[in-house]
């Protein structure tokens, strides 16, 4: 029965999870920002030409996105998290671009993520018939990118990105080797912290996503670099995410694990999480019981929530 519970709470956050994805990168200048960093015919675009050729709402703030469950009589259904189609700008050119990225926190989730990329856009791909063409009309196959974030790599593909495209080979001298471009697959690998460092393919993603930076010095980087309204800031979607407290979660365990190799390992780790609920409290604005779901697990919560009391009333008298 607990297994049970835990199962349904594991799935219930990562719905949540995904909603909060979907509703952030749906956002057009977030959006603007990934293409501009991952599409080769984007680069030279401006963030406003980019959104020129997107299906922006009536509310000038959100994109539409496509039908994401495609299904094959052959194959079956699969369903997709974001699919657009992006408009060049200043050419004919129309992109299908699923950003399929679920916000993948586990690089190895016991099947190659690679090769799930691969039949994402092979489907796409295939899905084009009857509807972008007809019959063998394939000149007007439409260019197609996967792109994949990866939120928590392993560690030594942090602050990295991998591009993979269909690329020849020739026996003797054909003169002639057409380019084959229609399937793209992009990884970008965060997890590192931001800085001059990161390249330039994830500097947009980084500066949103990296748990190194206080969420002041973050709403900063956004609109001063990067142009991020005020009212496109996604405040809600980032701290349901988790973004805003791991830095501080993770500090503070670490303090408390070091003291706990004093007082005892399961002590320390008890005292580093009522360290870091105040710090949520206090810095974040988060409630008592927002703060304890954050960083406790369910059998340590009752005695979180005392010591975050008692820590409290002792500072107050103080």
């Amino acid at each position: 029965m607990i297994q049970m519970k835990d199962k349904e709470k594991q799935e219930k956050n990562k719905n949540i999870l995904d909603q909060n994805f979907k509703s952030l990168i749906h956002r057009a200048s977030i959006l603007s920002w990934l293409l501009h960093g991952c599409i080769d015919e984007l680069k030279d675009k401006t963030i406003d030409e980019i959104k020129q050729g997107l299906d922006i709402c009536a509310d000038g703030i959100s994109v539409k996105g496509r039908e994401t469950e495609l299904i094959s009589e052959a194959n079956g259904p699969v369903i997709m998290d974001n699919v657009f189609d992006v408009r060049v700008t200043g050419t004919d050119e129309t992109l299908s671009v699923i950003i399929d990225v679920e916000a993948q926190n586990e690089s190895n989730p016991g099947y190659p993520l690679g090769k799930r990329a691969e039949y994402y856009i092979a489907r796409l791909v295939a899905d084009q018939k009857g509807k972008e063409f007809r019959k063998s009309d394939y000149g007007k196959l439409k260019k197609t990118y996967s792109i994949w974030l990866m939120m928590d790599p392993c560690e030594g593909n942090r602050n990295t990105v991998v591009k993979y495209r269909m690329a020849s080979t020739s026996i003797g001298n054909p003169r002639e080797v057409e380019d084959l471009d229609t399937m793209n697959i992009i990884f970008l690998n965060l997890g590192g912290e931001y800085g001059d460092e990161v390249p330039e393919e994830l500097g947009f993603m980084t500066a949103l996503f990296s748990s190194g930076l206080s969420e002041k010095y973050r709403r900063s980087i956004l609109k001063d670099k990067y142009n991020i309204p005020t009212d496109e800031y996604p405040k809600q979607e980032l701290e349901s995410m988790g973004v805003f407290y791991e830095d501080t979660k993770s500090r503070f365990l670490r303090e408390g694990r070091a003291e706990g190799e004093i007082q005892g390992e399961i002590k320390g780790v008890i005292k580093g999480k009522i360290e870091a609920v105040i710090s949520l409290i206090e810095k974040e604005g988060y409630s008592l019981e927002k703060a304890v779901n954050v960083v406790a697990d369910e059998s340590e919560k009752d005695a979180i929530i005392e010591g975050v009391k008692l820590k409290l009333s002792a500072d107050r008298l103080n």
